[in-house]
């Protein structure tokens, strides 16, 4: 009996041990830990504890809460509601949200998490409040982080476009929906390349594998509706170094184009005549003679000199000797065809190139001039005749020769026939 007796001390000791050790736990868990953490009594929901986490939040003393049940902390209309979260309960927990009041009076959402837990013969809830509001802060500073990116990424008049490697788009911004003419909402999710024509989509996708292979940007020019578009694909590469996305970044250089081409226009162009000056001609003439000698078509070139350009400007003037030299260029361009390169090379020397002309239509073309240049001279108010010696050359494509000596042959033929006038004068 006495044996018996000194077991059930024994026990009775070990269970008001165990008791105090797991109370210390609970203490030192409700002191240090940094979430909110109530023990509430199961019977009538009296709070027992409170971490320090849960003091800061809720402002109150710890006598003060320790005065409370659970369901004092949540606004007067809520008392007694809750609302399961089933997706996260199970036989042990029960997971519930609900809106809590601090002493202050200001209300936030919170996850409640209670689980059933023995302290000595009584029976407790420690409930662990996870505070929502944090969540809904983040989750709004992250759709204004959105926005403000948005904002960011459609005020730019760049197109900007990210693609994984699949070319599947998972951001653009409004320049680049716009550039290919389609919806924004139309573009995200949508594989880059169903947006392209075929032909350059092929183009595109060998470039981007090029990039994804190298991992090293790549530039390339586009015209997309009549716009040139000045391309640049940049390779971004996850933490272990390999391409996972593609930045596609494209600026309108379409007037830039356009100036550029003023630009060469006006270096090829003589300013008093509207001519091709000498650089023009050469740089178009040397072109159609090596697209001749491929296609095997003929070519006419013909080399002009306006007489009396001299004694124009010693009795009317230098400037009549201007409206000369525009009224045979004039008449060179109603001449010859808009395809023909008519071209001033340098003070009174004109020279001209028909394309895919052969002999007959040489006399067909001379014929025509002589005709204008008679009918300017017939003009009475005309203050001076015109009158140009000219030469020719045929370029055959079966004897293909220079550009240089072509302009040579037509040259010593001009001269020829000036001196012709000058001996009859």
């Amino acid at each position: 009996m006495m044996t018996f007796d000194r077991r059930k001390a024994s026990r009775r000791s070990d269970d008001v041990r165990y008791a105090e050790d797991l109370s210390r736990r609970y203490e030192f868990l409700l002191r240090y830990t940094s979430d909110i953490i109530f023990a509430v009594h199961y019977r009538d929901r009296m709070i027992l504890e409170a971490s320090t986490a849960a003091l800061e939040t809720y402002q109150y003393s710890i006598d003060e809460l320790k005065s409370m049940k659970i369901d004092d902390l949540k606004p007067p209309e809520l008392q007694g509601q809750i609302m399961p979260r089933t997706d996260r309960a199970s036989a042990n927990v029960v997971v519930f949200e609900t809106v809590h009041v601090k002493k202050n009076g200001e209300t936030f959402p919170v996850e409640i998490s209670s689980q059933g837990a023995a302290l000595g013969k009584d029976r407790i809830l420690l409930s662990i409040v996870r505070d929502l509001s944090v969540n809904e802060k983040r989750l709004e500073d992250r759709h204004e982080n959105e926005n403000n990116l948005r904002a960011l990424l459609n005020a730019v008049t760049e197109s900007l476009l990210l693609v994984d490697i699949d070319g599947t788009v998972l951001e653009a911004n409004e320049t680049f929906a716009k550039r290919i003419r389609v919806g924004l909402d139309k573009v995200i999710g949508v594989n880059l390349y169903n947006l392209l024509p075929v032909d350059i989509a092929i183009e595109r996708r060998k470039q981007v594998e090029e990039v994804v292979r190298s991992a090293r940007s790549a530039r390339f020019e586009d015209i997309v509706n009549k716009r040139f578009i000045d391309q640049v694909v940049y390779p971004v590469c996850d933490d272990k170094g390999k391409v996972a996305r593609l930045a596609f970044f494209g600026a309108d250089i379409t007037r830039r184009r356009e100036m550029e081409k003023e630009l060469e226009a006006m270096a090829l162009t003589d300013q008093l005549t509207d001519l091709y000056n000498r650089r023009g001609f050469f740089t178009l003439a040397t072109r159609e003679v090596k697209r001749a000698e491929r296609s095997k078509k003929g070519l006419l070139l013909f080399f002009a000199d306006l007489d009396g350009l001299k004694d124009i400007n010693d009795r009317f003037g230098h400037e009549e000797g201007d409206h000369a030299l525009i009224a045979i260029a004039k008449i060179l361009t109603r001449t010859f065809r808009v395809s023909d390169i008519v071209s001033r090379i340098g003070g009174d020397e004109f020279a001209i190139l028909a394309i895919d002309a052969d002999e007959a239509l040489m006399e067909k073309l001379l014929l025509r001039l002589y005709r204008l240049i008679n009918n300017y001279n017939a003009r009475k108010a005309v203050s001076f005749k015109l009158a140009v010696s000219i030469g020719y050359t045929v370029y055959n494509p079966l004897q293909p020769t220079t550009l240089d000596d072509m302009i040579s042959n037509a040259d010593k033929m001009m001269y020829k026939m000036k001196k012709v006038k000058y001996s009859r004068t």
